[in-house]
Parts: C-alpha cells; sequence; structure tokens
C-alpha cells in the first residue's frame, strides 16, 4: 500500500496505466483547466483523438435518428446494428441504450464511437449512443430529460428499429451511468415494458458531497481529480439546492426498489469508487439483483483507453468483453418472458 496525505491507497493502477498517468503529470490534465472560455477547444481535441483508433470495428451499420424531447423537439440518437444476428426473437434484437460519460460537460456518441461498436459487436445486440445536452451551455435538468425522453421512447418504439422492447438495457460510465440510473428510476412508474438490466462503468451517484475515503485516496493524480469533479458539479448543477435531488444523486432516492437487475462495474483507484460500492449496497437491501465487480488496477474513465492507447486499450477490452457477455446471458435469459 502507498501512503498518501489522505490515507492509505489499498490499490495501485496497472503498470501501463501507472506510466500514462505519469505522463499526463508532465504534459498537464485537461480536466484540471475547465472554463467556459476553453470547453469548445477541448471538446473539439477529444472528438478529433476518438478518431485516431488502433482498429477497426466491424458492425452492419451505423446510422442516426431524432427522437422526441422533452422541453426541447428532438434529441440525436445513433444507432449501431451488429453484423450477427443470433439473438434475434421473431427479427427483434436485444437493445442496449447507452449514455456517455464526462461529467454532464464532455463526451459525445462520436467519441463513445468505439465502445458502442464493441458492445454492438460483441453482445450482439442494436447500440443505441444518446446525444444528450450538455452543461454548461445546458444545466441540470435537461440531461436528465433527455435520457428521460430517451428511454421512454426506445421502451415504447424499439420495433421501429428492429429492437425488441420486451429486451432494453441502459448502460453508462460515469455521468452516463448517473443519466442511466435516473432514467431508470423514472421508467420504473411508466407502462412501458420494464428495463431488462442497468449496466454502470464507474458511475456518479452522489455528485452532492466529495466526503469519501476514495476522494481523499485518488482525488489527485488519476485523471478525473476532485478539483475537476467540483467544476463539472459548477456547470452542470449550478444552483446547489439541486446537488442532493434524487436526479442528480440517485444514492440519496428513499425508494429504490423496483430497479432493474444491475451489473456495476468499479474501479479501484477512482474518486467516484466509495459511492458506486454504497449504490450497489442500498440497491441490494431494497431488493434488486446486483452483481458488483471492482476492477481494483483501473482508473475513472478507463473504457475512454478502448481501441486509443495500445498500452492500456487491453484493460479496457477485457472488461467489455466480460460486460457484453454477462447482458448477452441477460438478453438470452429473458428471451422466454412476454
Amino acid at each position: 500500500m502507498t501512503t498518501h496525505h489522505g490515507g492509505l491507497r489499498p490499490f495501485q493502477p496497472a503498470p501501463e496505466i501507472h506510466k500514462w498517468l505519469e505522463e499526463l503529470s508532465r504534459t498537464g490534465n485537461d480536466l484540471d483547466s475547465l472554463a467556459p472560455e476553453n470547453l469548445r477547444e477541448i471538446r473539439r481535441l477529444r472528438e478529433e483523438r476518438a478518431r485516431q483508433v488502433l482498429f477497426d470495428i466491424q458492425v452492419e451499420s451505423v446510422y442516426e435518428i431524432k427522437v422526441p424531447g422533452g422541453d426541447t423537439p428532438s434529441i440525436p440518437l445513433r444507432v449501431y446494428v451488429p453484423l450477427d444476428k443470433q439473438l434475434a426473437r421473431a427479427g427483434k434484437l436485444p437493445v442496449v441504450l447507452f449514455f456517455h460519460g464526462g461529467g454532464w460537460v464532455l463526451g459525445s456518441p462520436g467519441s463513445y464511437d468505439s465502445v458502442t461498436r464493441q458492445l454492438a459487436r460483441r453482445i450482439p445486440s442494436l447500440v443505441l449512443s444518446a446525444d444528450y445536452r450538455l452543461a454548461p451551455e445546458n444545466p441540470f435538468p435537461a440531461a436528465v430529460q433527455d435520457a428521460d425522453a430517451t428511454l421512454s421512447w426506445v421502451l415504447r418504439h424499439a420495433q421501429e428499429l428492429g429492437g425488441d422492447p420486451a429486451r432494453v438495457a441502459v448502460a453508462g460510465d460515469s455521468a452516463g451511468g448517473n443519466l442511466a440510473i435516473a432514467s431508470a428510476r423514472r421508467a420504473r412508474a411508466g407502462d412501458a415494458p420494464p428495463v431488462a438490466m442497468q449496466v454502470l462503468f464507474y458511475p456518479s451517484t452522489n455528485i452532492s458531497s466529495t466526503d469519501y475515503e476514495s476522494y481523499r485516496q485518488y482525488g489527485e493524480g488519476h485523471l478525473l481529480t476532485q478539483k475537476a469533479v467540483e467544476k463539472f458539479r459548477q456547470f452542470y448543477l449550478p444552483d446547489n439546492a439541486d446537488w442532493s435531488r434524487p436526479e442528480a444523486s440517485p444514492l440519496l432516492a428513499e425508494d429504490l426498489s423496483g430497479m432493474p437487475p444491475t451489473l456495476l462495474i468499479a474501479a479501484g483507484c477512482d474518486p467516484l469508487r466509495d459511492e458506486g460500492e454504497a449504490y450497489a449496497r442500498k440497491l441490494r437491501q431494497q431488493g434488486t439483483p446486483v452483481s458488483y465487480r471492482l476492477q481494483s488496477h483501473l482508473i475513472h474513465a478507463f473504457l475512454n483507453f478502448y481501441n486509443f492507447e495500445p498500452a492500456c486499450s487491453p484493460y479496457a477490452e477485457a472488461v467489455l468483453g466480460y460486460v457484453s457477455e454477462r447482458i448477452r446471458r441477460r438478453f438470452i435469459n429473458s428471451e422466454s418472458k412476454p
């Protein structure tokens, strides 16, 4: 264990990731310099970088549609159709609705193209990647409204895309995991088919507080810093009265009963680790089946290494393979259900 000013660090990043973090400390972490005046450039650079892939991931097709929004006319949705149709039932494929991470401020379907392609290929299923509105241009609750509207539409109209409304999972990483949870919570009360599964990669579940041991251990020097989290919160939740609302901090929701079966992937070297574990524990206490998997040697946002950083990509690829198999099994076991 390594001693840190916040206490003992129980986990260490994998050697390749540690080397990447050392290089980041030399070149500078753009998450620590976020400001309204440089956001556009940071977003542009991330989109550009995401196109510099290591290898092609084949799917049958990728196209974009727009679905009706709540208080916005429409929400763009990128659709990935797999080559393999073995999980089709009556011609309809299972569906994964994916919400990208980026602190509700960064990220896009384009910057997550490799991740969503791989999920579509490996499960195999339709994958729908939501282009929800970002802060600070569109602060809370805009992203939640977009997530709600998108999931509601998908549960009711999946067949129009060749999808099976009885086999719809929601997924997301970090802020996207937060939106997946928020939309699944709201969907419990609807008259559409229930969500089959929620898949959460290192989700933000309590943006109201950084008072966790994992913040003291990993809030500096591990890509996502406490300073960056506080800046994201400032952009997304400018009114601190909203910080504790369940739509922003789902861990604080009193009633989490009736949530879909959950797979939660946590990273050991991540300031959000403890709140993710607390959310998994609270779901279990309220009767939801939960599978919690701790990747002790990984950092927050490790999915963004996939198909981009040659030395670090295999770690993300292994997790995506594991998750794809878990989703696949869930969809197979759900096949006989109405």
